[in-house]
């Protein structure tokens, strides 16, 4: 399928424009305009001296070329996808959710939670509106597929998989992330995603490493200063990367961030830098950050962003000795 539509565009490609103007009245300005361009020495020059009518003209008649372009490709794509008997295909839709705690509700008291990723084939309107991040389900009708020695993979029939919220009173049992600290994500041995809100101390520059750029951001939500020495509060590494493109240094993150309380979400735990004593994460494709909390899939973080906004509202001399241990190390 690929290489015939990969050869139909390519035909369009050798010489389209001169058959659509071709097809058009000369009296249409447009066509008029383009002949003049195609046979001028510099076209350049022309379109500088084009009055604001002149050159509206060409832009319309352009876009109706491009148009008509895609509409006849799109065409004779079909129409060559079924001269070679491959028109029809049938495609089963799935969405894919990512767990963590995922626990036998038989055996609550003995089971080790796990990880899962769920594939949900032929999902329903009702799945896509209402899974909802940072809620916990229970769920009926699961099938496993495989399993690794971190996550467990599930699948599952879109109408015959029940998805029921639990009551706030069983979900006790699941890490709760209302008011999510470094204690719980960072020192729980069972997960390794989770979400945090903090106060951005430093941003790092973006520097090359195994053929991506890399940058750090430097964090703390005040959460454990009052059993720490100033000197010895712990901060938060967060490392973001994305594929080195020509090694240029557009940042991964503004720097502007810096002095700022944001929301990060679907971080990943990475092992303690012990050297340094800073707790690290990773940022992914999954992950995200936020400055406001009105979203329904953040509002679980409203009350930890008050709470790390209001310790560094009254920590300003505490904020500039953390930053003087970044720029340290």
């Amino acid at each position: 399928r690929s290489t015939i539509a990969e050869g139909i565009v390519s035909e369009f490609q050798i010489g389209t424009k001169r058959t659509y103007r071709n097809n058009e009245q000369d009296t249409d300005e447009g066509v008029k305009i383009l002949k003049i361009l195609e046979t001028a020495a510099e076209p350049e020059v022309l379109m500088v001296e084009m009055s604001s009518e002149q050159l509206n003209s060409f832009s319309t008649y352009q876009a109706k070329l491009e148009s008509m372009r895609q509409t006849d490709v799109q065409k004779s794509i079909e129409k060559a996808l079924e001269d070679a008997g491959l028109s029809g295909r049938e495609v089963t839709p799935f969405m894919r959710v990512i767990v963590v705690g995922l626990t036998n509700k038989s055996y609550l008291e003995r089971c080790c939670p796990r990880e899962g990723l769920i594939t949900i084939w032929n999902p329903t309107e009702k799945h896509q509106m209402a899974l909802v991040e940072g809620q916990a389900y229970s769920v009926a009708g699961l099938v496993p597929s495989s399993s690794d020695s971190d996550t467990l993979y599930l699948q599952a029939r879109g109408s015959s998989t029940q998805w029921l919220p639990l009551s706030p009173q069983k979900a006790k049992i699941f890490v709760n992330c209302k008011n999510i600290s470094y204690s719980p994500p960072l020192l729980n041995d069972f997960f390794s995603k989770f979400d945090i809100v903090a106060f951005v101390i430093y941003v790092g520059e973006v520097y090359i490493a195994a053929h991506q750029k890399k940058q750090r951001v430097f964090v703390t939500d005040g959460s454990l200063t009052e059993l720490y020495l100033e000197e010895t509060i712990p901060l938060l590494a967060i490392s973001f990367c994305s594929p080195c493109v020509d090694c240029d240094s557009v940042l991964l993150i503004n720097y502007n961030l810096a002095g700022s309380t944001v929301g990060f979400c679907n971080l990943i735990k990475r092992e303690k830098d012990q050297m340094n004593h800073l707790w690290v994460a990773e940022a992914t494709e999954n992950s995200n950050y936020f400055l406001n909390y009105d979203h329904v899939h953040i509002s679980h973080l409203k009350d930890a962003a008050s709470s790390a906004q209001r310790w560094a509202m009254t920590s300003s001399l505490t904020i500039e000795k953390l930053r003087g241990k970044v720029l340290s190390i």
